[in-house]
């Protein structure tokens, strides 16, 4: 059977961000979000708590350089219980490089096997990331085709047998994210596809049953 996971990305960024998350969720095809702890929207997430069926992880925002990555994820995950009040579901990198990534993989790869916790690209779900509208690299110009119904159509293609992960970044743009990052606007569109019955409709007609980091086992 082919199992999709919609995890949306940044939650704690903005408010604007948060608030599309949750409609996402309640309203739309996401089943799972992760958490920026140093965020100042981020305390709203002991308030993700009371959605039973949401899976809540940590986005891993890597160490500045000279920071050691096994002090700055632990201080991370500790915070991350400190606003949920328990462990995530889950765990991911916010703008992993080839350049800074290596140096945490095998710190996230010794958490997931010794605390039974799925990781973003270690070969627990793959990972679709297409429906973006940046380049997968995070680079420009902006294609906001990617992030309509035809552009999930198309990321849905790469749905396989198992577990799959199509990465989001839904939301509501405000001043206060434009002052952040040129990927704001183009976050509404994703929550109008994602929340749109069609989306709905085109994973039942693709065969797909959406789940969660939480139906993941790491043995």
């Amino acid at each position: 059977m082919k199992y999709l996971i919609v995890n949306s990305d940044d939650f704690g960024y903005t408010k604007g961000i948060n608030k599309g998350i949750i409609e996402a969720y309640t309203n739309g095809i996401v089943t799972s979000t992760s958490v920026m702890v140093d965020e100042p929207a981020a305390i709203e997430s002991r308030d993700l708590i009371k959605y039973k069926d949401l899976s809540i992880g940590l986005h891993f925002v890597l160490p500045k350089e000279g920071v050691p990555g096994n002090i700055e994820f632990n201080r991370q995950l500790r915070k991350f219980k400190e606003l949920v009040g328990r462990d995530p579901d889950h765990i991911d990198v916010h703008k992993p490089r080839p350049n800074n990534y290596p140096q945490v993989e095998h710190i996230l790869a010794d958490y997931s096997k010794e605390n039974h916790v799925p990781v973003r690209n270690l070969g627990y779900a793959k990972l679709i990331k297409t429906f973006f509208g940046l380049n997968i690299d995070g680079s420009g110009p902006m294609d906001e085709s990617r992030v309509t119904l035809e552009g999930l159509g198309r990321a849905l293609e790469d749905v396989e047998d198992g577990y799959n992960e199509l990465m989001c970044h839904v939301g509501y743009s405000d001043d206060a994210l434009r002052g952040l990052s040129s990927y704001s606007d183009v976050r509404e569109k994703e929550l109008r596809t994602l929340t749109s019955d069609e989306a709905k409709e085109l994973i039942q007609d693709r065969g797909i049953t959406l789940c969660s980091w939480k139906q993941v086992r790491v043995e």
